[in-house]
């Protein structure tokens, strides 16, 4: 069951004590547009504690998906977790990962959807779908060679293998590995940083990081313009008089 809980500027979801199954990633996909509306929320959270899918038994499929529900032998495909997927992709304000115990499987995608990823010292991570014959299609095949680059994606998709958090931080999978026992005073300490930011300048960041993964260079200079041309950033008036002034920025968010 997705638990999602808003303070200072916060927006937290958890994922309780049960395996995502499709009811919890329909309700995911409903939550993370639901906090980019809200003007109060300068940062997401997603905890992945002991995070994993509840494959075979992921519930009952999302009634909007009815219509494009496959038939067959084959079972459904992973409509449901490629709409969370998508939904944490476009979130555009700050989003941060928390990985404790042991993360797997769909868990991961969204995971790696997030801009920054930290995980406790004792975490393992991992995508096990190989092993249990399935194909992980839910966007990982995308988005890991970019985070990690080719011969490390295919090492985690192909061999299924469970890496602790000093191996996925070597390969640059997560951002930081922190010590179980400082790990909640760690991670409140990066998310009051990270809503400290300039979320407007953070979002226009992501419009023009995200899109251009595969444009051409030329392209990718004509698309920045577009959206520096496009998108206003209050805070750059106060980044500037913070400058002059010598003092600490404070930044609205806008």
């Amino acid at each position: 069951m997705l638990h999602v809980h808003t303070a200072n500027a916060i927006a937290t979801i958890t994922f309780g004590d049960d395996a995502i199954d499709y009811p919890t990633l329909d309700a995911l996909r409903e939550a993370v547009p639901a906090a980019a509306a809200d003007d109060r929320v300068r940062l997401l959270v997603l905890d992945c504690t002991h995070a994993t899918d509840a494959w075979p038994a992921m519930g009952e499929w999302p009634a909007h998906l009815t219509p494009r529900r496959p038939q067959g032998s084959h079972g459904p495909g992973p409509l449901p977790e490629q709409e969370a997927v998508k939904a944490l992709r476009a979130f555009m304000k700050p989003s941060l990962a928390l990985l404790r115990g042991d993360v797997r499987g769909v868990a991961l995608d969204l995971a790696c959807v997030c801009d920054l990823r930290i995980a406790a010292a004792s975490a393992t991570i991992g995508d096990s779908r190989i092993r249990q014959g399935r194909a992980a299609a839910s966007g990982i095949a995308y988005l890991l060679p970019k985070l990690i680059g080719l011969s490390q994606a295919v090492r985690l998709l192909l061999l299924g293998e469970a890496l602790d958090a000093a191996e996925a931080h070597r390969i640059q999978l997560i951002h930081e590995v922190v010590a179980d026992d400082h790990f909640e005073e760690r991670a409140k300490a990066l998310a009051t940083e990270l809503t400290s930011l300039p979320t407007r300048a953070w979002e226009v960041h992501k419009l023009q990081v995200l899109p251009q993964l595969d444009l051409p260079f030329e392209a990718a200079m004509v698309h920045s313009l577009g959206v520096r041309q496009t998108h206003v950033i209050e805070d750059r008036v106060e980044g500037m008089n913070a400058w002059r002034e010598r003092r600490k920025p404070a930044f609205t968010g806008r």
